[in-house]
């Protein structure tokens, strides 16, 4: 989320409360995720009108069911509003950079064929290649 894009609590007991909710559960994390950040600063609600995404672009989505940085949640949902969309699922794994990075064998040779599954399809952790 970017500051222009949705309002900001402007109260720093409300982020002092999200740190308290999450400190068992993201002890590390939490707190740094939770914090105070500069949008709480800047002018309420977003600058500018929310883009509409609805067509049938033909369209490959890559996403992990544990990504933290772009959610699961968040690639269904494109997956539905672009309807010549396919979404290829990295099942079990926690990670952002699939393609490059993590270096799933499934994933990997699905982009190699460069061509656009006529379903979505799903890869299963476990059959993976690490590279450093």
């Amino acid at each position: 989320m970017l500051c222009a894009d949705v309002a900001a609590a402007q109260d720093p007991e409300t982020y002092w409360r999200n740190i308290q909710r999450t400190r068992r559960s993201q002890p590390t994390f939490g707190p740094l995720l939770n914090n105070i950040s500069p949008c709480a600063f800047w002018r309420r609600g977003p600058l500018e009108a929310p883009t509409t995404v609805r067509n049938s672009t033909s369209a490959l989505i890559v996403s992990a069911t544990g990504d933290s940085r772009t959610t699961y949640r968040g690639a269904q949902a494109l997956r539905t509003l672009m309807t010549g969309s396919r979404l290829l699922t990295l099942r079990g794994v926690i990670a952002h950079g699939i393609y490059g990075e993590y270096g799933d064998a499934c994933v990997d040779a699905y982009l190699a064929s460069g061509h656009l599954s006529r379903t979505d399809l799903i890869c299963t952790a476990g059959d993976h290649d690490r590279r450093s």
